[in-house]
């Protein structure tokens, strides 16, 4: 009787079979898939060992994985990853509103601060009703742990505690799951980085 895994090896075989690809190009299709897999498996190990949740998995031609982290009913920022990036990243978007454009020029300096200080990466971005705030941390793949994770979105909360302190009001932490702003600009910067 044939087992699951040797179905679906067999389902493989037979679409590298049609393929008209080069060896190269299946044998690096595969790769992907593989680490694609390992690393929601190690993503998902480590959140549940932090007594986080995962929502919003999303996958793109860009992206190889994009999750919203949460504690609870808290937002935590996402984790997100490029098929060719060598890590993952750690981040958080703040959109602020264009009312408060004085405070956010006011408070650029100790925000840029703390964040350089935490090993966080600041963007900020004029849009037309809102300033955004794109966070990030970055965890390379070899060195992504349960230790280096938790380090890295508590350092990306304190960022953010950071903005919400100096810009209180009138802004949200995490926008709604799915291909919206956050993970647009995510896909954005997985695609620029190489």
């Amino acid at each position: 009787m044939a087992t699951q895994s040797s179905f679906l090896r067999e389902q493989i075989f037979g679409l590298l079979r049609e393929s008209t690809t080069s060896i190269a190009e299946d044998v690096e299709a595969l790769s992907h898939c593989l680490a694609h897999i390992r690393n929601r498996a190690i993503i998902g190990n480590i959140a549940r060992e932090c007594g986080l949740t995962l929502t919003g998995f999303l996958t793109s031609s860009t992206l190889e994985l994009y999750y919203d982290i949460k504690r609870g009913r808290h937002d935590l920022g996402y984790i997100a990853k490029g098929w060719e990036d060598p890590g993952f990243r750690i981040g958080d978007l703040v959109e602020i509103g264009w009312w408060d454009a004085d405070l956010v020029k006011a408070n650029t300096a100790p925000i840029m601060r703390v964040c350089a200080t935490n090993g966080i990466a600041i963007t900020i971005q004029e849009r037309p009703l809102t300033i955004e705030l794109q966070l990030d941390g970055v965890i390379y793949s070899d060195g992504f742990n349960r230790e280096t994770f938790l380090h890295t979105l508590d350092s990306l909360n304190a960022c953010v505690g950071t903005i919400e302190s100096l810009i209180p009001g009138h802004h949200e932490k995490r926008l709604p799951p799915g291909f919206g702003p956050v993970t647009s600009r995510v896909t954005e910067a997985s695609g620029r980085s190489h």
